[in-house]
């Protein structure tokens, strides 16, 4: 074990608190400081920098070996007595979940606030196995923390690219619309301006007919305007045109007909596929002689 492993927590230099009381005046007045400054600063505390980083790779590199040798090893060559090394100990559970129990056929951890806990949704990387004892890395916790980032990174940039589940947005005008589990091609066209009516020195005349229908409401554009503002994101606009896509379309926008959950994927709306690249990257020879194919 390295020694510079126990160099993981420093002192920091003295900070003021804001809500530090003041320090009670010395009463001799010789005790009192030369000078004083115009603005006194609360507190004087010294706060711990911790790195424990040294400890973490340090543990991960024990995992397969007994967890009393590790912690015989740990107890051995740390001070109880000195406050920075005794801190190492206060943080080893942090890394390894020591209370681990089979609770029908499962493993459970007891965590210090939120009690049993399956091991699989604790967040230790590391625990000991309550069957040999061993130092063991907790792969399904390591597993399931990658898929939670994975999926925190996909609903970032599913907001910022403004994704919605069963809608591609081709422009202001075309979208593509999964209804029932098919995808259809929706075209959409402004609500035509309300008829003016004649005023009292014009001769009166029959109104010009503006009532238009919406295909994917199924009813007259004038009855669902707040439902086409929840569906198009505005109510000025209503569906002129639906088209059932093809097999060739669906390729093409990496779309399927059915009825499962429409994930968001990073490479949606983007050409995937791998461009030849016209650079040539084979080692350079001067002295290589250029072979001749006009004969």
């Amino acid at each position: 074990m390295r020694n510079d492993m126990y160099k993981v927590i420093v002192e920091r230099p003295r900070r003021g608190g804001g809500n530090t009381p003041r320090a009670r005046p010395p009463r001799d007045p010789d005790d009192h400081p030369s000078h004083e400054a115009m603005k006194y600063r609360y507190g004087n505390r010294k706060w711990l920098n911790e790195n424990l980083r040294p400890l973490q790779r340090y543990l991960q590199g024990q995992v397969g070996r007994r967890w009393d040798f590790v912690y015989s090893e740990l107890c051995a060559r740390v001070d109880r007595r000195n406050t920075v090394q005794q801190h190492i100990h206060l943080h080893l559970e942090d890394f390894v979940a020591m209370q681990v129990f089979y609770i029908k056929g499962t493993r459970y951890v007891m965590q210090n606030w939120r009690g049993l806990q399956p091991l699989a949704e604790a967040r230790h990387e590391l625990y000991v196995d309550p069957d040999n004892g061993c130092l063991m890395r907790n792969e399904a916790a390591i597993r399931l923390k990658i898929e939670r980032h994975r999926e925190h990174r996909l609903a970032v940039h599913a907001r910022q690219a403004e994704w919605e589940p069963g809608v591609r947005k081709l422009d202001a005008t075309t979208q593509l619309r999964r209804i029932d589990g098919i995808w259809y091609r929706i075209e959409l066209m402004p609500m035509p301006e309300p008829p003016v009516s004649p005023g009292p020195e014009r001769r009166p005349r029959t109104l010009s007919r503006t009532d238009v229908y919406d295909v994917v409401m199924h009813c007259l554009a004038k009855n669902c305007a707040s439902a086409r503002w929840r569906m198009y994101g505005t109510s000025t606009v209503y569906a002129h045109r639906k088209l059932q896509l093809s097999q060739s379309e669906l390729n093409e926008h990496r779309l399927k007909n059915d009825t499962s959950a429409d994930s968001y994927v990073e490479t949606s709306g983007r050409d995937t596929r791998r461009r030849r690249s016209h650079k040539h990257r084979a080692p350079i020879r001067n002295d290589a002689r250029r072979r001749d194919y006009s004969s």
